[in-house]
């Protein structure tokens, strides 16, 4: 498995359980590495399966917490929402993946309509401390995250401080400048949306964000009467 050979890797687990009176430590931590394989090649219901089967018993602290953050993941992906929440809601673990579990609740309370519930945790996650690269990252999505459900939810002046605070030479800065423009464009301001938005037209084209601001310019120029 750490040298990306998932299927033989999965083969083996599966063996493991196949077999009689397997003690129930080396049978959890089958379950639990089965359940990462599945969800690695994208078999999303096996992985809840087996990762929901898996129980505690031969799982250190670390893998517990991973269990359950590839549990709420698979579920979020496949679209349940309520699931992902409760397999979250309780959650316990180790500092470092304290971040990653309030991130992944918030985005399914918010996907689940819970808009104030995953606010709350989006805005926690989004004003974390500097402290390495990783968490710089969870707390730019977590930002974007939270922009746009402002955004799907009308409230523009709320979304774009959110917005302003994912970091300009991030890998997530172009969704950022487009969702800042469109912040200011839902409050009317057409003119202020056009800065973000033109300077994404300096940016690569393969990227859908500069893709669509080359739609949302020529908007703002009709909506301020700017039709040559």
């Amino acid at each position: 498995l750490s040298v990306g050979q998932h299927r033989e890797a999965g083969q083996i687990f599966s063996e493991v359980l196949n077999r009689p009176k397997v003690p129930a430590p080396v049978r959890d931590r089958a379950r639990f590495f089965l359940g990462k394989v599945w969800y690695q090649r994208g078999y999303l219901e096996q992985a809840v399966d087996t990762l929901a089967a898996a129980g505690r018993a031969g799982l250190t602290p670390e893998m517990e917490a991973e269990r359950r953050m590839l549990l709420a993941q698979s579920l979020m992906n496949l679209g349940r929402y309520p699931e992902a929440i409760r397999a979250l809601e309780d959650w316990k673990g180790p500092v470092v993946w304290q971040a990653y579990a309030q991130f992944n609740l918030g985005v399914a309370m918010v996907r689940s309509g819970r808009l104030a519930d995953g606010v709350r945790l989006l805005d926690s996650v989004g004003r974390l401390e500097r402290t390495n690269s990783e968490l710089d990252a969870l707390r730019d999505k977590a930002n974007l995250a939270l922009g746009y459900a402002l955004l799907q939810a009308n409230r523009p002046l709320e979304a774009r401080p959110v917005l302003e605070r994912v970091r300009l030479e991030g890998p997530l800065s172009t969704k950022a400048l487009l969702g800042v423009g469109w912040a200011d464009s839902g409050a009317q301001k057409y003119r202020e949306a056009l800065v973000p938005w033109l300077e994404l037209h300096g940016r690569s084209l393969l990227d859908s964000a500069v893709q669509e601001s080359y739609l949302a310019v020529p908007y703002a120029f009709g909506k301020l009467g700017a039709n040559k």
